[in-house]
């Protein structure tokens, strides 16, 4: 059980505690249900220096000298406290191993690792970037010393002569935060005069634990570890072990020489293992209270031959030196502990279970209060305990109510918007130490109009509870379980109701607006960041730090040991408030983020005719990301390709996944189908901007797909445009190209382009013919089963201005996703890509699934990219090119005849398509896996030129040209070398020769 079974490792050490004292409320000054502040009976002036409260504080009577005792000039004062100034960092400082227990019998001081570091540490800033991290000491209710939560993330133990860059031998993640358990009053008995007396002799008893399952659970494998320490690796191994519990004690607070300096605490502390049902802060075993109030609680586990004793802080020490030890010893020395005589562990019937001689436990340092003797009558143990000798005595408290949420923060009710914000903890009960349900568990508030509470039964089973925790009013108080010798506490703390902040514009916070609202508080009772850093009233400072005062106050944050306030008090209306002032200060700067010096902003269109030609660069826009999402998709090799680089040892079978997807091929495509899926539906995108042109009396655009400097020009975007083979680097950059509206981005986007066409689509007059109908051909391809499902009848149609902005914003919400809380975003270009992009980033090594083809291949030497040279290569290339020529063509020449009719139904749209797949699509994968004829890069489709020739507008005279063309292209792929091309691409282009002869013919219909 924890501590109280073996393996144990014993601790000993120095607390350093900078622990602010000005919040404690000793002249009820300070208002903790609305944070206001007060002096001389009236709330402080904000206009007022916040030295001026300071300087009223350390005047105030009574006040002490520098040995503290009372004098009228004394340095310190009882309502600033010791340290005002303090900034809540607490850590441990040279903490070693003081003895290890493997087994029973006596402590080992001689071990191997007698001697090793321990360290308490806090959380990692990502924000600051910064190590060496503080722990937190916080106090729930400053007025009340058993409020202590100390809130920190790591825990190391290191070689006895490690150096700060030294390998911890173990360290482990804190999961949550720990509050004191015991606070003991008199464990220290002489008194010495000064007003910090009641201080000096307090204890608190801490737990924390360390789940085993944890990823950060790490004893560290290049560093040959003592064999004592890896006998505690191997208890661990046990199934009912779920790691260690970490058990400590500070007392013996030292003097404090002048105002506003840390303290140092005595700090012991002992290992164990955790085990299953055992809470993880506070200790287990059979609870015994003691009778007389400078005695602590004693924790028993009774064995089958030895009785184990839990009592850090049970017995006090007598006496106390005057003055620290010295610089490295910064505490007081202390006497021996009382001596009670021999102590008798009794049933209630006064039959002795055991025996703990006085030379045992007054031999503290050595085992810190945990002691094992031998068990004399078990069959006496299964009684309510008792722990007696002539001047001490304990008794059990046989139920232990206790959660590991003891101290809790709530927000208050919203009681305009009808809100509350509960928390749900869990209860544990347990009678003489086992897991029990209690017969009448009835927790209550100490303050019952300050708190809601609602018990229900827990899905853990018998011996637990869930507690129901609703903040009715702001304030200060406790939670009470159970009655009696049993009754144990919860501190609960309900923050201010600053609700109504919520509904503050963000353009009124202003600096002055935010001072007087939170940072004036915590400038008046917490003065550190005035002493050490900056004054929270000088608005410059502020305003330069605003980002990361807003990061530092994120809720989201609430748990680390960075966190702002640190004292945990600060609501979350007040917290978001930190953004909206974040966001003013942004807006202020916002004159150096437009257009660079010298350009001018992107126009609004403000004609049809500009309107067209906006509409025509959208449509060269979607075809370039189009060709760039499908040249990375055929970069990367298919499903078979890639089942063969598995086994050639290339590739690991969580990469295929990741590149190509499942074995089946039904939803999972990985990769390479996420670009092809995006690249189709770009596709439609060129084909509903284009039925948004003609619904404007323009014919049918094919457009002209541009890359580099031609693309930048056209455009206007500074992200490059580029047939380059996939990679994470070209994966960003199509996230890039998706980037919506509703998230800022600088300069010119994608989204750009749409929403100035809305606006002049919605604007403009007179764009559409009055009555003209529906123009442009539906259809229904890569619509969502969103779209589907709340508009099944839509088929691309544009006929007037609600249809044509309905048609944009299908483009942009396809693109983009609507909005972060839309049902589109999921599903959205912009969304899928940045999943993707999630998923290469979070792969152990990186993986790049992509062919080396050259980046911008073309068939020619020009200014942009780089010309093939392999001859079976360019050869392929002029194929594919003539093939992109056939398919746009073939589009321009449906439009040309019935601009509004089917696309679906179209012979001529059906075998354009048929030619992206069953021609371009394999011709693009061949070239992928063909060399260049640069060294050691591949070719690849080149940026194909838009058609160089037209057809003629009669449709059986287009048609014979179209089947002459696709004639010429397979009499030409069949001319080139066996195996340079396939069949199937070259009987594609033979089997529409004759369906487009047969058109032209009127043999068959003009639609399917």
């Amino acid at each position: 059980m924890s501590i109280l079974d073996l393996p144990r490792l014993h601790f000993r050490g120095f607390a350093r505690a900078n622990v602010p004292t000005a919040n404690r409320n000793t002249h009820g000054h300070i208002d903790i249900a609305t944070n206001v502040v007060s002096m001389a009976g009236e709330p402080f002036d904000l206009s007022r220096s916040p030295s001026e409260f300071h300087a009223h504080l350390k005047q105030l009577p009574p006040r002490f000298n520098a040995a503290g005792k009372p004098d009228p000039e004394g340095v310190f004062s009882q309502a600033a406290g010791y340290n005002a100034c303090g900034n809540n960092h607490f850590s441990w400082e040279n903490t070693r191993i003081t003895g290890v227990q493997l087994e029973e019998g006596s402590v080992d001081t001689g071990d191997a690792l007698v001697g090793a570091k321990l360290a308490l540490w806090g959380h990692y800033n990502d924000y600051l970037r910064t190590t060496f991290n503080r722990a937190r000491w916080v106090d729930n209710n400053p007025a009340e010393p058993d409020t202590t939560l100390i809130y920190a993330g790591q825990f190391t133990l290191s070689g006895e002569q490690a150096g700060p860059n030294t390998p911890s031998l173990f360290s482990a993640e804190i999961e949550q935060a720990h509050s004191v358990r015991w606070l003991g009053n008199g464990h220290i008995t002489e008194r010495s005069g000064h007003f910090l007396d009641e201080e000096f002799g307090r204890s608190r008893l801490f737990q924390f634990s360390l789940a085993k399952q944890a990823a950060h659970f790490l004893f560290n494998p290049e560093v040959p570890l003592p064999a004592s320490l890896c006998a505690l690796q191997q208890a661990l191994a046990a199934e009912d072990v779920l790691g260690l519990t970490v058990q400590y004690a500070v007392f013996n607070m030292s003097t404090p020489l002048k105002p506003d300096t840390p303290v140092f605490y005595d700090l012991v502390g002992s290992i164990g293992l955790w085990r299953r049902d055992e809470l993880a802060t506070y200790p287990a075993g059979r609870l015994l209270l003691p009778r007389q109030a400078s005695l602590g609680p004693v924790m028993v586990k009774v064995h089958a031959d030895r009785v184990s004793l839990n009592m850090p802080t049970a017995i006090p020490f007598t006496t106390r030196a005057a003055s620290a030890v010295s610089e490295q010893h910064p505490t007081h020395a202390l006497g021996g502990q009382q001596a009670l005589g021999d102590l008798r562990l009794e049933d209630d019937a006064g039959r002795l279970i055991a025996r703990i001689p006085e030379a045992l436990y007054l031999d503290y340092w050595r085992h810190h209060g945990v002691v094992d003797v031998p068990l004399q009558h078990a069959d006496a143990a299964a009684g309510t305990l008792r722990l007696v000798s002539a001047l001490g005595q304990w008794a059990e408290a046989d139920w232990v109510l206790q959660s590991d949420s003891n101290q809790l923060y709530l927000e208050a009710p919203n009681r305009a918007k009808g809100l509350d914000y509960p928390q749900t903890i869990t209860l544990q009960s347990r009678f003489r130490g086992a897991l029990a349900a209690h017969p009448a568990l009835a927790p209550r508030a100490e303050d019952g109009e300050m708190l809601a509470l609602d018990l229900e039964p827990s899905a853990r089973g018998e011996g637990y509870a869930e507690l129901r925790v609703t903040g009715r009013r702001p304030g200060a108080t406790r939670i009470v379980l159970g009655d009696g010798l049993e009754r144990q506490h919860i501190g609960v703390r309900v923050l201010p109701d600053d609700w109504h902040l919520d509904d503050v514009p963000a353009e009124q916070v202003d600096y002055a607006f935010l001072y007087r609202h939170v940072m004036s508080y915590y400038e008046l009772i917490y003065p550190f960041m005035a002493d050490k850093v900056f004054s929270l009233a000088d608005q410059c400072k502020c305003e330069t730090y605003s980002r990361l005062m807003w990061q530092m106050c994120d809720p989201q944050n609430r748990d680390k040991s960075y966190y702002m306030p640190s004292t945990r008090e600060l609501s979350q209306p007040k917290a978001r408030l930190f953004l909206k002032y974040l966001t003013q200060v942004e807006a202020a700067a916002k004159t150096g983020l437009g257009t660079a010096p010298g350009s001018a902003p992107v126009p609004a269109i403000g004609s049809k005719a500009e309107l067209v030609e906006e509409l025509k660069t959208a449509i060269d826009l979607e075809l370039s990301l189009m060709l760039q999402y499908l040249y990375a998709a055929y970069s990367i090799p298919n499903y078979e390709q890639g089942m063969q680089l598995v086994a050639a040892g290339r590739w690991q079978a969580g990469e295929l996944e990741l590149a190509c997807g499942g074995a089946d091929r039904r939803r999972n495509s990985g990769a390479r189908g996420t670009l092809l899926e995006i690249a189709h539906e770009e596709m439609i995108h060129y084909l509903l901007v284009n039925n948004v042109l003609m619904a404007l009396g323009e014919p049918f655009y094919a457009g002209r797909p541009l890359l580099g400097e031609q693309a930048r020009q056209r455009f206007g975007l500074d992200t490059e445009f580029a047939l380059e083979p996939f990679s994470e680097h070209v994966l960003a950059r199509f996230v890039r190209f998706e980037w919506p509206d509703y998230l800022p981005t600088p300069g010119k986007s994608v989204a750009t382009f749409y929403a100035a066409i809305r606006r002049a689509l919605a604007d403009l007059p007179q764009l559409f013919a009055t009555g003209g109908g529906k123009s442009g051909g539906e259809h229904h391809l890569f619509l969502k089963e969103l779209t589907n499902r709340a508009f099944p009848a839509y088929q691309l149609e544009v006929s007037d201005r609600d249809s044509a902005l309905f048609a944009i914003d299908f483009v942009t919400g396809q693109g983009e996703g609507v909005a972060l809380d839309s049902p589109h975003f999921a599903t959205s270009h912009f969304q899928r890509l940045r999943a993707l992009a999630g998923q290469f980033a979070a792969r152990d090594k990186p993986f790049e699934p992509a062919l080396p083809a050259l980046k911008n291949p073309r068939i020619e030497p020009g200014a942009e990219g780089s010309q093939v040279n392999d001859a079976k290569a360019l050869a392929l290339m002029r194929l594919y090119q003539g093939g992109y020529e056939l398919t746009f063509l073939m589009m321009a020449h449906h439009f040309a005849q019935k601009p509004a009719g089917s696309l679906r139904r179209s012979r001529l749209m059906n075998a354009s398509i048929d030619i992206m797949t069953g021609v371009l699509r394999p011709l693009s994968a061949a070239l992928m896996n063909m060399p260049s004829g640069l060294p050691g890069r591949n070719a690849g489709p080149p940026l194909p030129a838009p058609p160089a020739a037209t057809v003629s507008a009669d449709y059986s005279e287009g048609c014979a040209q179209l089947a002459q063309k696709c004639l010429e292209l397979a009499s030409y792929g069949r001319s080139l070398e066996a195996g340079v091309v396939g069949l199937a691409p070259i009987e594609m282009l033979e089997f529409f020769n004759q369906q487009l002869t047969d058109l032209s013919q009127g043999k068959m219909s003009r639609e399917a």
